[in-house]
């Protein structure tokens, strides 16, 4: 059952511009009601997230400049956006990113996969769960204090 029919953002935040060809291409084979835009810096996703309402949030830890970890914090830190999903999404299998991730507030985390297969088994389980299945707030709502 489909709650919410209209299109979704999804924010890919990921200086590996191939990586993030490789889940743009994989999202957009899947379909479903997802606009995908991605950002190559921190920076710039901060200001986006600022100037426009997003549902999701995929995110790289290890980026130049600010990190990913720095951008979920600030993420989790405004009104805007604190409750907004955040999923990361790296190459990182260091158990203590695992840990420190979930301990700043990422709602899930994921290892990048290794071949155009596995992104494209990403995209479908994360539009069957998140886009499908999980019922998320509008993307403006605040933080109900």
């Amino acid at each position: 059952m489909i709650l919410d029919s209209r299109l979704k953002k999804l924010l890919v935040v990921d200086d590996d511009v191939i990586d993030a060809r490789f889940v743009v291409r994989a999202f957009s084979e899947v379909g479903g009601r997802l606009e995908i835009i991605h950002v190559d810096d921190a920076d710039i996703a901060s200001l986006r997230l600022t100037d426009e309402a997003f549902d999701y949030v995929l995110l790289d830890i290890n980026m130049p400049g600010i990190s990913g970890m720095e951008l979920l914090k600030r993420i989790r830190k405004n009104e805007k956006t604190a409750i907004l999903p955040v999923i990361m999404l790296t190459s990182s299998m260091n158990p203590r990113d695992v840990s420190i991730s979930y301990a700043c507030g990422a709602n899930a985390y994921a290892l990048k996969p290794s071949s155009v297969s596995g992104y494209r088994t990403f995209a479908e389980g994360f539009t069957r769960f998140w886009v499908d299945v999980a019922i998320t707030p509008a993307p403006t709502t605040a933080w109900p204090i």
